[in-house]
């Protein structure tokens, strides 16, 4: 075992797709690379022959992770289970201290449980030196994303260790995507926090209550992707106007699904007022997040003054922030 042991990850941005992906539709998601997670991993105490305890540090929660508050069962269960499944034969120090060091607000659709899980993760296996081949990874972060969200579809268990955009389809096929669209994002944190799993679960129930309503926007959402993906090859104004146009058609599909608010809706009039090409919420909805996109720096710079809420700018085509 090391002395500490590393682990990073990043935030996420879903362009389009959000809560149809869970439903086999196609969905398109970027990095946040300059949004960071850090993990580390380090040992207290002597060697014993026994699983250790873990004294857990972030924004959150600082204490033993045994003893963490609901919102944190996820990565509670997430290293349980690692250390129960690869840690038995090993000698452990009696404590293990985990840090957790988090740019990405948490519940606002930006992928910081999957993040954050990731990080973790990562940090243990780079501690303990254990061999974990990528399918006990991901199973290990859909534990964690299943006990987060309910019903992930695993986009943001994807994203959020990757260097580029991502065409996703749950189950069926994953492509890496070539991003060449000029533009930038300006991203506005509402200061609600998300509420994913309810939305999921509203999202489930309107199929059963309204289901017309419901396959009509799961029909409408679904155009969408293919055509994003060809836009974001493309380098023209017209493809920057239509990517803009499809973003806000996204946006109506999911009031529709009754999973944006009247909070994040204003947030979003206020993108299109301030010169965005097209503007909506981004995750789960019932909070977090919402971004809009513009044709240029000047504009986006411009539009991003006019919010006293935290922000975010971010260049489209190469996916760092600014």
């Amino acid at each position: 075992m090391k002395k500490t042991g590393y682990g990073e990850s990043h935030a996420k941005l879903i362009l389009v797709g959000e809560h149809a992906v869970v439903y086999g539709v196609t969905a398109i998601a970027i990095p946040l690379k300059a949004i960071r997670v850090q993990a580390t991993t380090s040992a207290l105490g002597n060697v014993q022959n026994q699983l250790p305890q873990v004294d857990f540090s972030s924004e959150l929660y600082t204490g033993l992770l045994s003893d963490a508050p609901v919102d944190l069962q996820n990565i509670s269960a997430l290293v349980r289970e690692f250390l129960q499944r690869f840690g038995q034969t090993l000698k452990w120090p009696q404590t293990l201290q985990l840090r957790v060091e988090s740019q990405i607000p948490f519940e606002r659709g930006m992928g910081s449980s999957a993040a954050i899980a990731t990080a973790v993760l990562k940090s243990l296996i780079d501690f303990s030196e254990i061999t974990v081949s990528t399918a006990d990874f991901n199973q290990l972060i859909d534990l964690e994303e299943t006990i987060q969200h309910g019903n992930p579809s695993g986009l943001d268990a994807l994203v959020v260790q990757a260097d580029q955009g991502y065409f996703f389809q749950r189950g069926q096929h994953f492509e890496p995507l070539s991003l060449q669209l000029p533009g930038y994002f300006v991203i506005v944190d509402s200061g609600i926090p998300g509420k994913t799993g309810e939305a999921l679960k509203d999202v489930a129930q309107l199929r059963v209550d309204q289901p017309e309503l419901w396959q009509r926007q799961m029909d409408r959402i679904s155009l969408l992707a293919p055509m994003v993906k060809t836009l974001l090859t493309q380098a023209s104004t017209r493809a920057q106007h239509k990517f803009g146009r499809l973003l806000t058609e996204n946006q109506q599909a999911l009031q529709q699904l009754q999973v944006s608010t009247p909070e994040l809706d204003q947030l979003i009039q206020k993108l299109n007022d301030a010169g965005a090409l097209g503007a909506k919420l981004t995750g789960g909805g019932r909070g977090g997040c919402v971004f809009g996109y513009f044709a240029d720096l000047a504009a986006a710079q411009a539009a991003q003054q006019q919010f006293t809420e935290k922000t975010w700018l971010t260049k489209l085509a190469t996916e760092s922030s600014e």
